[in-house]
């Protein structure tokens, strides 16, 4: 809408609630995004962790392939608004899912053993399950904030 003078109450209400469905449908984008990686995150680390060895050397293949075909559907149809909460919570999603996913990388170099037996599974549960609880926790509080409207 260009000419704002000759507004009526109703089209200036349509108006508000046109802009407030578009920034609640880009949080839900948002959200299903966080909820992609965490799929593909939890994916990853389990064929990583409990895959047998073929598995294991063509994991990193296919993580390096499904985030960047995440990430490139994601900037071809990004938005243009984003509700206070995405906008708060991304850097910090985005920054504690680096770090968890470098201990868990860590933990896969350095502890995990090359054989592992049925003793390792719980640990590697457990790694996979801290790797990908930012991306979730985060999806999860967009989520909310968006229903809340």
């Amino acid at each position: 809408m260009t000419d704002h003078a000759d507004i009526s109450a109703e089209a200036a209400l349509r108006e508000v609630e046109r802009a407030q469905g578009a920034v609640r449908r880009a949080g839900r984008r948002a959200a299903m995004f966080f909820l992609t990686l965490w799929l593909i995150s939890t994916a990853y680390w389990l064929a990583a962790l409990l895959g047998p060895e073929a598995v294991r050397d063509y994991s990193g293949l296919g993580l390096f392939l499904a985030v960047g075909v995440v990430l490139v559907a994601r900037l071809v149809f990004r938005e243009r608004v984003y509700s206070r909460m995405t906008a708060r919570i991304v850097y910090p999603v985005t920054g504690a899912f680096v770090g968890t996913s470098v201990l868990a990388s860590l933990y896969t170099m350095f502890l995990h053993p090359l054989e592992p037996g049925p003793q390792w599974v719980v640990p590697d549960v457990l790694v996979m399950l801290v790797a990908g609880a930012p991306l979730l926790y985060g999806a999860v509080r967009v989520l909310r904030s968006e229903n809340d409207r």
